[in-house]
């Protein structure tokens, strides 16, 4: 291909991938293909070689769209150098093509109104294989207005420390009478907690249980401590030998504050915008998702 022959999207293909491919059209079939590969997810071929349904000829096709459900025909127009829209004429060719369950027609110089009209009525007949079109061109600044760029979080996290938190036991009478009779009424008393018991000593729930379900309640998060009680009727804390009913907890716990950012946008710089005559695709593709699809035996990976 000479240089007088290179079109606009050749100088985009060379500046994604590094060569410029040796057949007129190539480029935009290729980055047709990629670019539906982006917005589908599906298995995308390009340069396919098919035999039709009626007869032993056999067809080229820009590029193969394959899924589960259907099989749709990818055919791709680059008339920049003519400077012309993509007619009617392209889109029924492409209806009347090959067995196929729905076909996508991409122009790198957009759709005349004839084209656009013949495409809209084979979504609405039966007689007539759908035909989706695409406009698929280099990217241009104007095409980043109103669209989002970056989006910054500021996420707020408040997290109760429980090793300084202040602690008030509401003991049951049986376990009021337990201390008098030791006499260890209005005395310091030095325990670990780490289990509560039944009242026959059995171990049903962990302190460390009971704490993940039974956060403190923090009402705002201006808010030093969280500040609340935690109903414990009819468990019991194991002191020495002895084990002691309890009522509630009550509790004002600090919490350890922190501010952390998190920033989503996009890699890469906006090369190629892909939009859908219906308007259900409107999207800016970066050199780096190009990149980082592999074009192998065909495909596009």
């Amino acid at each position: 291909m000479t240089e007088k022959q290179r079109s606009p999207i050749d100088e985009l293909f060379f500046d994604l991938y590094g060569f410029y491919p040796t057949k007129a059209g190539k480029a935009f079939e290729i980055l047709s293909a990629a670019a539906v590969k982006l917005i589908t997810g599906k298995q995308v071929k390009y340069d396919q070689y098919v035999k039709g349904t009626f007869s032993d000829t056999t067809y080229q096709l820009d590029g193969e769209i394959i899924s589960d459900e259907e099989k749709e025909m990818l055919e791709a127009k680059d008339y920049t150098i003519l400077d012309r829209k993509v007619g009617r004429g392209d889109v029924q060719k492409l209806s009347g093509a090959l067995d196929i369950d729905r076909g996508i027609l991409a122009s790198a110089t957009d759709f005349t109104k004839p084209a656009a009209k013949y495409a809209k009525s084979s979504s609405t007949n039966p007689n007539q294989k759908q035909i989706e079109l695409y406009h698929i061109r280099p990217s241009v600044e104007s095409d980043e207005k109103g669209r989002i760029k970056k989006l910054v979080f500021k996420i707020h996290v408040a997290v109760p420390n429980f090793e300084k938190g202040q602690y008030q036991f509401e003991w049951t009478e049986d376990a009021i009478q337990k201390f008098e009779k030791r006499d260890l009424l209005h005395k310091e008393i030095t325990m670990s907690l780490s289990e509560f018991y039944d009242i026959n000593g059995n171990i049903v729930l962990t302190l460390m249980d009971f704490t993940k379900n039974n956060q403190p309640e923090h009402k705002k998060f201006e808010d030093e401590f969280a500040i609340g009680a935690w109903n414990l009727l009819g468990y019991y804390i194991k002191i020495a030998d002895d084990f002691f009913g309890i009522n509630k907890i009550n509790y004002k716990v600090p919490y350890d504050k922190g501010v952390s950012e998190l920033i989503i946008e996009n890699e890469g710089t906006p090369k190629i915008l892909i939009k859908s005559f219906d308007g259900k695709t409107n999207k800016l593709l970066t050199d780096k998702q190009f990149k980082d699809l592999t074009l192998d035996d065909n495909e596009i990976k």
